[in-house]
């Protein structure tokens, strides 16, 4: 890159708004919602950062979106989307482009350095409550969300975290340019993130009740231990996957109370699709229950989906109204406002917006690779009489239905013209039909968090927890973890477990079918060292004889819990992010809803309920949501099992055939931890698809493996001539202005 561009790039960055700025729009908060003028400069200028975002916010899911394979283009695609579609550096230039401009990413970090360099964060209220403290560590989290969109696009990025506000700041600044990529850019941030999360942990997060009618002022606030989290699982080797992993686990498990942090948790039962074809119809009916994350505008809650987004204004007097994307889908929104004086921003205001479906406008669509990877899923649905118990229901595969979420997704419009009748989907996920408060463009949800979650838990060694997350979910239950019969799941004493090391067994007991008691296994050991028959290792008190228990770790045999699937070397080992003791991580239903059909054909579905017993409470995994909700009682029957998925996933893949044996052995260990990410990348193309982060999905897990060809393959299912371009990483990234 010359030296001159990027001087002109910066000296763009400083003159548009670098430096601080009184925002006059939805973003920023009424005199009343605070009570300390003396920083009323530096307040406007945090919402005047937070607003910046809406620059932003749309190319975050169209680059996403496009270099995925979830869409393709449609008949009215113009030339800037189909170049980004077939990674055409020559025509998908920055600047060109309007969802390439990386003078707005760095706008806005600028904007971060300035503000972090002059906001007094030491003055203080007549309470000693910090002014701006609050403000200053979520403007760290801004700063170091807009660089991870920047090394995810551009590859590697100028990096500077002092504010440039002359043209002799950038001139220095280039002579000896720093620059940071995926691999660095955690290390780089994390210091300043840490402190910030410090201050997060002690004061919260800022409070200033709701914007204009149009979401909560948390819905904007990015949790530091989310980005810190990102930023960790991006660079991605098992160390840093042990930090993220943490970092979530932090955020879900969040116990502080009085309201200072937004609620983590388990997954709210909200969003559980269902299909079936009846008698005489040509294809699937779908349909869901529950809220969709975009219309929930109100304050963060442990009980909602959404937690961080970027929303649109109502208004153009308040602020920029984002419509890029909801036309690219195909979408037109007309906005009504009623107020009492326009003029008045404290006025009463009541906006909507209306989004209608338009043919002539819609650029993307479903892709193909979409929807084979829908019709490859196992949709589970009880069969059974009303009049039956869960118990009764038979478990059955619908092998029509595939992933309900599909119709979440998208909605299907009708038109009749000439006698013809024309159907067309339109991909709805982000533009609800019908009036609602404001379009938001999500940054993370709760579905988002688990799955990265789980990403992390896999890589750090974890895999069996990480398919939990898919399956069932994980909380506090004392139900839900293994406790079998055999003696070697007996709860432990201090002294056997001092004298003896679980992970060992005599040899020759390991060809008895039938597990002794442990008084009995106690009373064997012990005499058999009184007759010197076998000899202890002073240093570890292993007997020398034993050899170490190579598979079955977790048999299913005699063990009635949910996750009987989980590998006893992970429940042993488990660190602090896998200490599920916190109230914020258990279940938050009362009842489990399971639906049936009294046939396969049978149009109505219907549903049971079993309640919890005493403190116990459900959770779901998040597959759940479009492949069927199974009961408790059915856990070991469905096809969506630990061990099948692992072993099919490991033949289609890799071409490896594992037994549960090899599954359990250890010497496998890659394999299962390849075929568990594997599933995980599937189910975020399915519960994420459409909202921005598909390409960064695959990219992580493509510079985490040091496999191009993981992302080249897979984003050539929509179109096979990527291939070769994408086995080249450079075509990843777009290439900063030249000019």
């Amino acid at each position: 890159m010359k030296k001159t561009s990027i001087i002109s790039l910066l000296i763009s960055c400083m003159l548009f708004g670098a430096v601080f700025t009184s925002c006059e729009d939805m973003l920023s908060p009424s005199s009343e919602r605070h009570s300390y003028e003396i920083a009323e400069d530096t307040l406007y200028s945090y919402w005047g950062i937070v607003k910046s975002l809406q620059n932003v916010a749309e190319r975050y899911i169209v680059l996403g979106e496009c270099r995925g394979e979830l869409v393709s283009g449609t008949g009215y695609v113009s030339d800037s989307i189909t170049a980004l579609l077939d990674f055409d550096m020559s025509k998908a230039t920055d600047g060109t482009c309007r969802f390439l401009r990386a003078s707005d990413y760095y706008h806005i970090i600028n904007s971060c350095n300035a503000y972090l360099a002059n906001c007094d964060t030491l003055r203080t209220t007549g309470t000693l409550q910090p002014y701006m403290l609050k403000e200053a560590a979520q403007v760290t989290a801004i700063r170091a969300w807009v660089y991870l969109q920047l090394v995810q696009v551009y590859g590697e990025v100028p990096f500077y975290t002092e504010p440039l506000l002359t043209t002799d700041d950038i001139t220095a600044f280039m002579i000896y340019p720093d620059k940071v990529s995926i691999d660095n850019l955690a290390d780089r941030l994390a210091p300043e993130l840490e402190k910030s999360l410090r201050i997060e942990q002690l004061y919260g997060l800022p409070q200033y009740d709701n914007y204009k009618n149009v979401c909560h002022s948390t819905k904007a606030m990015i949790p530091l231990n989310l980005i810190l989290g990102d930023l960790y699982l991006a660079k991605g080797d098992p160390q840093s996957c042990e930090k993220a992993a943490q970092y979530y686990y932090d955020y879900l498990s969040n116990n502080q109370g009085q309201g200072l942090m937004v609620p983590g948790g388990a997954l709210p039962d909200r969003n559980i699709c269902y299909g079936y074809k009846g008698e005489g119809m040509e294809r699937p009916n779908y349909g869901y229950t529950g809220n969709i994350p975009w219309t929930e505008t109100g304050a963060v809650a442990s009980d909602r989906e959404s937690v961080t987004c970027i929303p649109s204004s109502t208004n153009k007097l308040w602020g920029t109204v984002l419509r890029g994307v909801n036309q690219l889908y195909g979408y037109d929104s007309e906005i009504s406002v009623l107020t009492s004086d326009l003029n008045d921003t404290t006025s009463t205001t009541n906006a909507s917006v209306v989004i209608r479906p338009q043919y002539d406008v819609k650029q993307l669509m479903a892709s193909d690779a979409y929807y084979d990877l829908c019709k490859a899923q196992q949709f589970e649905i009880c069969v059974g009489a009303s009049s039956s118990t869960v118990g009764d229901l038979v478990l059955t595969v619908d092998t029509v239905v595939g992933d309900a979420r599909q119709y979440w997704v998208q909605e299907e419009r009708v038109e009749y013209e000439n006698g013809l009748t024309n159907r067309e989907w339109f991909i709805r996920k982000i533009n609800p039909t019908g009036s609602f408060s404001t379009v938001a463009h999500m940054i993370y949800r709760k579905s988002m968090i688990w799955l990265r979650y789980a990403e992390a838990l896999n890589r750090a060694g974890y895999p069996s927890y990480a398919f939990a997350i898919l399956k069932n979910g994980l909380c506090k239950n004392d139900i839900w973890y293994p406790v079998p019969n055999s003696p070697d799941y007996a709860a432990r004493d201090s002294s056997w477990a001092a004298r003896y090391n679980d992970e060992w067994y005599p040899a020759d007991w390991m060809e008895n079918a039938t597990c002794p008691t442990r008084e009995s296994l106690i009373a064997y050991i012990d005499q058999l060292i009184a007759d010197s028959v076998i000899v202890v290792d002073e240093e570890t008190q292993i007997p020398l004889q034993w050899r170490a228990v190579t598979y079955e770790n977790y048999p299913d045999d005699g063990c009635q819990a949910v996750l009987y699937y989980l590998d006893k070397r992970e429940v042993e080992r488990s660190p602090s992010f896998l200490n599920f003791s916190f109230e914020e991580l258990n279940g938050n239903m009362a009842a489990e809803q399971i639906y049936y059909r009294t046939s396969l054909t049978e149009r109505g579905i219907g549903s049971k309920s079993v309640a919890a017993e005493g403190d116990d409470k459900f959770t779901k995994g998040i597959h759940t949501h479009g492949c069927g909700t199974v009961p408790l009682v059915k856990n070991k029957e469905s096809v969506y099992d630990y061990v099948k998925q692992i072993t099919k996933k490991a033949q289609e893949n890799y071409g490896v055939t594992l037994t549960k044996a090899d599954i359990y052995s250890g010497s496998y260990d890659d394999v299962v931890k390849d075929c568990v990410e594997d599933l995980i990348v599937d189910e975020e193309a399915l519960e994420l698809a459409f909202e921005g982060t598909r390409f960064f999905d695959l990219l992580r897990v493509a510079h985490r493996r040091g496999d191009a060809n993981y992302l080249a393959s897979r984003v050539a299912r929509r179109d096979p001539a990527l291939l070769g371009k994408l086995q080249n990483p450079k075509n990843w990234y777009f290439p900063l202005p030249t000019k």
